[in-house]
Parts: C-alpha cells; structure tokens; sequence
C-alpha cells in the first residue's frame, strides 16, 4: 500500500476491518467510489461482492429460509418473521429490520418470499443469523446517510401497502413515519404535529405523491415555515398542514 496517501491507507484498513475483505477488494471498491468509505461499503454488500469475497455458503442461506417459512407455503410469514427477530434479539419494530427488508426488496410487510429472502442475505454478505447480528450497527449507521434515507424512506411506502391496495393507510403511515423519524440525524421536529393533524384532520389513506413529496418538504421547508413558497405545488394537504401550524402556533402568516 505504499503508494497511497496515510488517508487512503487507513480507509483500506477501515473497509476490511468492517467487511473482512481482502486488501485488493477494499482498494477496487473505494477507488470506483472515488474513496468515499461508506460508499464503497455500500457497493461491496448490494454488488455481490460480499458473497464472493466472503465464501457465503449458499446452503446454509438456502437453510435459514427453510428454518423460517411456512409449513404449507413457500413464504416467510408473520410467525416465520418473529422468530427471524427473536433469533436476532431485535424488536420487529426495529428499524434494522426496515432496512434488512430494503435489502430483500420485500414487496409486502410481514411476509418474505424465498427469493426475496435469499437474495437479501447474499446481499448484505451473511449466511447466518451471528453474522447479520453483526451487520446490525452497520444497517442502523446506514440509514442515517442521506442518501440512503432517501432510498429506505422510498422504498417505505410500497412496502407499507396492504395487498391489493394502492395506497397505504393511514394508521400504517404514521407508524411507518414515527420509525422513520426516530433516527436521530433524520429526525423531523413536527413529525408528531403533522401525525397528529392527519388523524384528526384527514382520516384517509396516504397516497404515494403525499409521501414521496413529504420528503421534498421536509428537506426543503425550515420548521418555522419562513421559507414556505404558498405558490409551490405541494399537495393540498401539506398545504392545509402549514396552514394548521399557523393558526396553531397563533397566527395565520408572518
């Protein structure tokens, strides 16, 4: 490694201490990722690269899908999924799991098909239940990169929808929500008020345009509403929100 910086030489030593991959691979991923550690890591686990550099044993993820599927189907249902938490030592509710089924682009809540399952596990390089363990802090300092918040908060909400439905209800939302904005570098400081004024206020499913354009809201919009454009095409309901905050706060504009 003598012709790299002491920069570059710690980030190689830093990416084969978290994923245990040899000295070429670690230098292969952070150069295409223009050394950006988390980047790098980020490629490493959804590439392939991890089942490759670390001799997943196929079988054993083959097994634990097994060990956790129905009886009489070929998902992982409900019971199937709480005993995969439990096994974890992690509460279903667990933002971890959010991400680990972001990973297995799961298409329904509560429920794993074989595909979805393995395919997840070979993505984020693990072919036992102590090496997700593991990857656990991982998956948790993940999502507090913005970029990857963006991806898990967009892959919510299909995620969230019951099957057959086009939009996701309302109590399922806000609990969504709640998860989501209790990472702490993500936190949004109205996230109870506006919870609070969808219950009350509106009582009716989320559609995607609501919940995709949330995200523009929150990242774009300061809390005190100063730099809210009433002229922007926010949907309606946000638009009713600021409004509600406003007379709430005591007064309807600056």
């Amino acid at each position: 490694m003598n012709r790299y910086t002491k920069q570059q030489k710690d980030k190689i030593t830093q990416f084969r201490t978290i994923t245990g991959s040899s000295e070429k691979v670690a230098t292969d991923c952070l150069k295409t990722t223009g050394w950006a550690i988390d980047a790098a890591i980020d490629q490493f686990y959804t590439s392939g690269l991890a089942a490759q550099a670390g001799g997943l044993d196929l079988r054993a993820v083959e097994a634990l899908y097994k060990r956790y599927k129905e009886p009489d189907d070929e998902t992982i249902a409900v019971d199937g999924i709480t005993r995969f938490c439990e096994e974890l030592e992690v509460d279903p509710t667990d933002i971890a799991v959010l991400v680990i089924s972001y990973y297995m682009n799961a298409a329904v809540m509560c429920e794993y098909t074989k595909d979805e399952f393995t395919s997840g596990l070979i993505k984020l390089g693990v072919d036992s239940i102590d090496k997700l363990k593991r990857r656990l802090p991982d998956l948790r300092a993940e999502i507090r990169t913005d970029n990857k918040f963006k991806e898990v908060y967009a892959f919510a909400y299909n995620f969230s929808r019951e099957k057959g439905q086009k939009c996701v209800m309302l109590d399922t939302a806000v609990g969504m929500w709640q998860l989501l904005f209790s990472v702490p570098e993500q936190r949004w400081p109205l996230i109870d008020d506006w919870c609070e004024f969808l219950t009350k206020h509106h009582n009716r499913a989320i559609s995607k345009d609501t919940w995709l354009q949330l995200f523009d809201f929150i990242k774009s919009v300061k809390p005190d509403f100063s730099n809210f454009d009433e002229n922007s095409a926010w949907p309606y309901l946000l638009d009713e929100f600021v409004e509600h905050m406003k007379n709430k706060r005591g007064g309807g504009g600056q």
